[in-house]
């Protein structure tokens, strides 16, 4: 069992006191609670207790000492009990009973902890020989020569204590513990023993390391380059991570997320590539959802020669904080300067709305530059997010005449349905273009970025932001606070500002489409919101006249999930009405036009190859083609470093490893799914296809494709 105190505010700089207590039984007992209570009110009553905090483990098994030093990564180690001379320090095992723990098991441990350690001290009898072995590489250790006693123990520690709370160094500390002892008549004040390397004589630091993360894309030469120039610098001064060697597996998800957890600060480097990547945006989620959990860590965005605006999600994470710019290698000395500062508690130098827009006006860069003519004359676009309604590389499929077709409509319901990274919402995009077009209205709302989580847990707040929203992509004024004021529940409102305000005003055919309404399904009012869109479509069908307004209503939905496992009753679906399209993933013939567009850079046999591999995922095949065609990789390494960290697809798949870590149901099912071709629990089966990781094969559940089958199998375990 465990506790810990803080004594600061969370965003002061503190060392971590980490605080070890073991009494088996059969043992004398020990005053061990009075001991740590006593050494926590002197640090509160301290002038410098912002400095400090104070994290206790009880009944100390061994594995619990290795657990507690590699999870809270203390400065100081406290260790309260008894000791055994030669025998070794005595923790506890399973059942409360004595376990010994040799003095070079001590030293080991510690060795490899040394990077943040900076003292160890053993209240325990005759500790000195575990002291001397910890010594070998902690440069502060105290130890006792002989036996001692309770009081005195006490007495030690509460001094010592009270003199790293009042600034003294790790020596003067010391002092003040034998003191403490002296004071009180007790003859004992010669027993604690310092050890003691001259470099660790300064006083503690209140301004210890910082823990930084630096978050890039890899393979990126301008981005690698910077992110190592300034981790070489910064790791000088501070306790630096970057992922550049770390092996992937399931290891390597959680060390990335406990990295961010315990960093203070997240220097993340956005280039005209990385803003696309998915594994950078995860890290800045994680690092934002971290943040409002636990007030860190500090985003640090360094834009690498990059000046567009930022697309969401970024956006939402980015466009509130403060930025730095570098624009080339000379840029690169300032740049690390200005780090530092923001580290130390200064802002980065783009630090208001006026600078951030005179930033995003300059005439950006060229762009990326594309291959020589002499070698590729297509000029090739990146295949990440939705893609332009013109782009000469959308490949259309028979779902896109059909859709156009249903929008030409009048009166009409579509609903897109297919996994992640399909291309439904590159469809949305023509959708709408075709709409806008022939003459309609169209709102557009993504559910992504239209709503925050405190929307999506409270019905009332969500219905009135829905109607603002329409209000807003209308031009029209916002009557929402009237019509609220009117009573009757949030599905009559938002119908009767819809009918009798929006649908009324306009006079005009008018398009609601959303994209990723996957959202909706977990919030309380799922049902209740997706009837009222299944009225809605209802309602054109109703002979009364002040009806027919809803004949000019169209309705686009887009969702990755299957509505029938989460709508109980499907007569309030708005989902199995109207034109429902099923994306499915490209064709062999989809992938060889798709490879004519992109210069033709793999011949038919690799186009096959391809296929086997990829099973015609859209988002990866046209990423295949990319990264060859671009020269980024050769056909050859294409394929032999399709599952490594740093081939053609590593970033993708890093993002997914990273997203589904954490959740162990997840791994399990999706390892089942790769070894048995089973997935009995509907929920998981939703929530792995949603994610574009799995699909049904006939009476089967098998990987998307065979990359997916490969990499997890080998990276998953459970």
């Amino acid at each position: 069992m465990f506790s810990k105190l803080r004594l600061y505010s969370q965003a002061s700089p503190v060392k971590k006191i980490l605080i070890l207590t073991a009494n088996p039984q059969h043992t004398n007992s020990l005053r061990l609670d009075q001991e740590v209570r006593d050494i926590t009110e002197g640090l509160m009553r301290s002038r410098r207790r912002d400095d400090f905090e104070i994290i206790s483990r009880w009944a100390l098994r061994p594995r619990d000492l290795r657990r507690a030093l590699l999870d809270v990564e203390p400065q100081i180690v406290h260790f309260s009990g008894h000791g055994a001379g030669t025998q070794g320090l005595v923790l506890e095992n399973d059942v409360g009973e004595i376990q010994l723990v040799s003095s070079q098991a001590l030293s080991g441990l510690f060795e490899l902890c040394q990077e943040n350690v900076e003292c160890v001290l053993l209240n325990a009898c005759y500790s000195e020989v575990q002291a001397e072995a910890i010594f070998q590489h902690i440069d502060c250790v105290v130890g006792m020569n002989q036996a001692i006693g309770d009081h005195a123990a006490i007495d030690f520690a509460v001094g010592f204590y009270d003199g790293l709370g009042a600034g003294k160094s790790l020596e003067e500390a010391f002092k003040f513990g034998c003191n403490a002892i002296n004071l009180e008549g007790i003859p004992e004040y010669a027993t604690p023993k310092l050890k003691q390397r001259p470099s660790s004589v300064q006083k503690v630091s209140p301004t210890p390391k910082r823990r930084i993360f630096i978050s890039y894309k890899r393979n990126t030469e301008t981005d690698e380059k910077v992110a190592m120039q300034v981790f070489q610098v910064l790791r000088e001064q501070h306790q630096v991570f970057i992922d550049q060697t770390m092996l992937v597996g399931t290891p390597w998800a959680e060390r990335i997320e406990a990295e961010l957890r315990r960093a203070e600060f997240l220097i993340v480097f956005l280039s005209e590539r990385s803003v696309h990547s998915e594994m950078v945006e995860a890290e800045i989620e994680t690092a934002h959802r971290l943040t409002k959990e636990q007030g860190h860590p500090v985003i640090l965005p360094v834009r690498l020669n990059y000046l567009e605006p930022f697309q969401y999600p970024l956006s939402a994470y980015l466009n509130g904080i403060n930025w730095a710019l570098w624009r080339g290698n000379e840029d690169t000395p300032k740049l690390i300067q200005e780090l530092q500062q923001a580290i130390a508690g200064d802002t980065l130098s783009i630090n208001t709305e006026q600078s951030k827009a005179d930033l995003l006006q300059t005439s950006p860069q060229p762009p990326l530059p594309p291959p020589s003519p002499s070698a590729q004359p297509i000029l090739l676009e990146m295949p990440e997010g939705t893609m332009d309604s013109e782009s000469r590389f959308y490949i259309e499929r028979p779902q896109d005449a059909i859709a156009i077709a249903t929008i030409q409509r009048q009166g009409a319901t579509l609903t897109i349905k297919g996994p992640r990274q399909i291309g439904k919402s590159s469809l949305l995009m023509r959708v709408i273009d075709a709409a806008i077009k022939i003459g309609k209205k169209v709102a557009f709302i993504d559910f992504q970025s239209s709503f925050d989580q405190e929307a999506l847990t409270n019905a009332e707040i969500f219905y009135q932001q829905f109607c603002a929203i329409l209000t807003e992509q209308l031009g029209m004024p916002n009557r929402v606070e009237e019509f609220w004021q009117q009573g009757a529940g949030n599905n009559q409102r938002c119908t009767r500002y819809m009918q009798s305000y929006l649908l009324k005003e306009l006079g005009a055919s008018f398009v609601l489409v959303m994209d990723e309404v996957d959202r909706i399904f977990d919030t309380e009012f799922q049902s209740d919101y997706f009837g009222m869109l299944r009225s809605w479509h209802n309602n054109r069908a109703s002979p009364l006249p002040t009806m027919r307004i809803w004949r000019q209503f169209d309705l686009a939905l887009v969702t990755a999930t299957e509505p029938y496992y989460l709508i109980a009753n499907l007569n309030q679906s708005p989902f199995n009405v109207g034109e429902v399209i099923e994306f499915r993933d490209f064709t062999l013939e989809q992938i060889a036009d798709l490879n004519q567009r992109h210069g033709s850079p793999l011949t038919q046999l690799q186009e096959n190859q391809l296929m086997t591999l990829l099973n015609g995922h859209p988002y990866l095949v046209r990423r295949a083609l990319y990264v060859v065609a671009n020269q980024q990789f050769s056909v050859t390494e294409l394929f032999a470093q399709a599952t490594s960290d740093r081939g053609p697809f590593g970033d993708h798949l890093r993002y997914h490893l990273f997203r589904i870590d954490k959740r162990k149901d997840l791994v399990q099912s999706l390892l089942q799914v790769i070894r048995n071709n089973t997935c009995p629990d509907q929920r998981i089966y939703r929530l792995l296809n949603a994610a574009g990781l799995i699909r049904r094969e006939g009476q089967m559940v098998v990987a998307r494709c065979q990359l997916y089958a490969d990499y997890f199998r080998e990276h998953l375990y459970g």
